[in-house]
Formats: structure tokens, C-alpha cells, sequence
């Protein structure tokens, strides 16, 4: 058996330098907020640029039924996108928004169809409370939410690192295994 651990030993230092940025990374988002949820608006408007582009591609080759419902959503699409390129930070808030109203649909919904399911109702009704109290906190303050997500990201990129880190120092160390096959008898005591 072939094992590819000792190319990816000789490569330990990959891992230390990408968990090294992922604290980097974290660090800066939590230095710097504003400059984060800026830069998840720009990225929020290249995607949904290349997501335009792509219903645009549908639209003219697509399937002659769909064309028409493909060429409305990459309109839709590419007004959005170019919306978070002119003003990243305030499309952001419209996002937050657009999710909290979906949370509170999307609670209220749960807790209906929880009162006409037989097992676990308990459970849907609580999941959908849940989501409907979020949904009303984001949507009475939006920023809240923008600024969980630049918290949420924080703490991820922070535990990314360490664990990047952590996996390259544990490569680093292993030895490298022998090469030869090693043989196998069968025994039956």
C-alpha cells in the first residue's frame, strides 16, 4: 500500500503557514469590523455577478421553457449585485433583513405544521418559536446580526488556525514510514 503521508510531511510548514493566516485573518475581522462586512459585501457582489452571468448563459441556451424565468432572475441577479458594489455596507443590512422576515415565515410555518404532525410536535414548535424570536431580534436591530457574523467568522478563522496549526506541527513530527511491505500470515489459534 502506497501511503502519502510522507509527501505531506515533507510539506508540514503548508499547514503552519494557512493556519497562520486564518489567525490573521481572524484577528483582523475582529480588529476590524467595518472593513470585514465591507469585504463580505464586495464578495457577496462578485458572486451574485457570476450568478447573473450564469442565468444569462441559461437564458439565451437554456431550455426554451425556462429562458424566460431564467433572463427575469439574472435581471434580478445583476441589479442585487451591482447594488453591493455601489453600497456593500448597506446591502448587507437588506440581507440581514431578508433573513430575519424569512425567519419569522419560516418559524410561524414550523409551528403550524408541528400542531398537525403526530411525533415529536414538541420539538417543531420549539424550533420554530426559536426561529421567529431570532427572526424579530435581527429584524428589530440588523446590525446585531452583521455583527454576530463578523464574530461568528472571527471565531471560526481563530479555531481554523489553531487546528492548521496544531496538524502541521503533529506532521512535522512523524517519522517516516519504511517502505517495505510488511507480510501477513493468517493464523487460527
Amino acid at each position: 500500500m502506497i501511503s502519502e503521508v510522507p509527501a505531506i510531511r515533507r510539506n508540514w510548514w503548508l499547514f503552519v503557514v494557512l493556519g497562520l493566516a486564518c489567525l490573521a485573518a481572524g484577528v483582523a475581522a475582529l480588529v476590524w469590523p467595518d472593513i470585514t462586512l465591507l469585504a463580505f459585501g464586495i464578495i457577496l457582489g462578485i458572486y451574485l455577478m457570476i450568478g447573473a452571468l450564469l442565468e444569462i448563459i441559461d437564458a439565451v441556451t437554456g431550455d426554451p421553457g425556462g429562458r424566460a424565468l431564467s433572463a427575469i432572475l439574472a435581471v434580478v441577479t445583476l441589479l442585487a449585485g451591482l447594488i453591493c458594489f455601489r453600497r456593500p455596507g448597506e446591502s448587507l443590512v437588506v440581507l440581514a433583513v431578508a433573513l430575519s422576515l424569512y425567519l419569522v415565515a419560516a418559524g410561524v410555518f414550523r409551528i403550524v405544521r408541528a400542531f398537525s404532525a403526530e411525533a415529536l410536535r414538541w420539538w417543531g414548535v420549539g424550533l420554530g418559536l426559536v426561529e421567529v424570536v431570532v427572526g424579530i431580534v435581527i429584524l428589530a436591530s440588523p446590525h446585531i446580526a452583521l455583527g454576530t457574523l463578523v464574530v461568528v467568522f472571527s471565531l471560526d478563522m481563530l479555531f481554523r488556525g489553531v487546528v492548521s496549526i496544531v496538524a502541521g506541527f503533529m506532521l512535522r513530527s512523524l517519522k517516516d514510514e519504511d517502505t517495505a511491505p510488511v507480510e501477513q500470515s493468517a493464523s487460527f489459534a
